[in-house]
């Protein structure tokens, strides 16, 4: 998997994107070069301001910036109404968190990470669902969705 190319593909497929971007992910998947996490913030009681909520995500990705030639992320706020929740799925190379990331940053502990099963269609459906920001998401309206590239 080259991850530059994804990254294009992402960026550049504007129509027929479950179609086009998210057939072309899971061609270009490699399992045994990356991971796939979903991420879900500890502490989801604490989002009870919308603008607070978001620009803790934006900071988290700021600070991800390490990252930017070892990963791919998508955050979602999720809600209308407080508390709000911060969900997140994140591809690294190597089938682990890469070590300097979780050193470097100190957001990372906020979160809880859970390595997706691929061979698990729900599973994979919901990656399919993040990435492409589909709504309701979890039976809820997306707040804000981010994207780290």
């Amino acid at each position: 998997m080259i991850l530059d190319e994804w990254k294009r593909l992402y960026s550049n497929t504007k129509t027929n994107f479950r179609e086009v971007a998210i057939k072309g992910f899971w061609n270009m998947y490699d399992p045994e070069g990356y991971s796939l996490w979903f991420c879900d913030y500890k502490y989801q009681d604490e989002n009870t301001v919308s603008f607070v909520t978001m620009n803790k995500v934006g900071g988290f990705l700021q600070r991800m910036d390490l990252a930017r030639k070892y990963a791919f992320g998508k955050m979602l706020v999720i809600g209308s109404q407080p508390p709000f929740k911060v969900k997140g799925l994140w591809l690294f190379r190597g089938t682990e968190i890469p070590k300097f990331v979780l050193d470097e940053c100190y957001d990372m502990e906020l979160y809880e990470w859970t390595k997706v099963d691929i061979s698990d269609e729900n599973q994979k459906e919901r990656v399919n669902q993040m990435i492409e920001d589909a709504e309701p998401f979890e039976g809820e309206p997306l707040l804000d969705a981010k994207c780290f590239k």
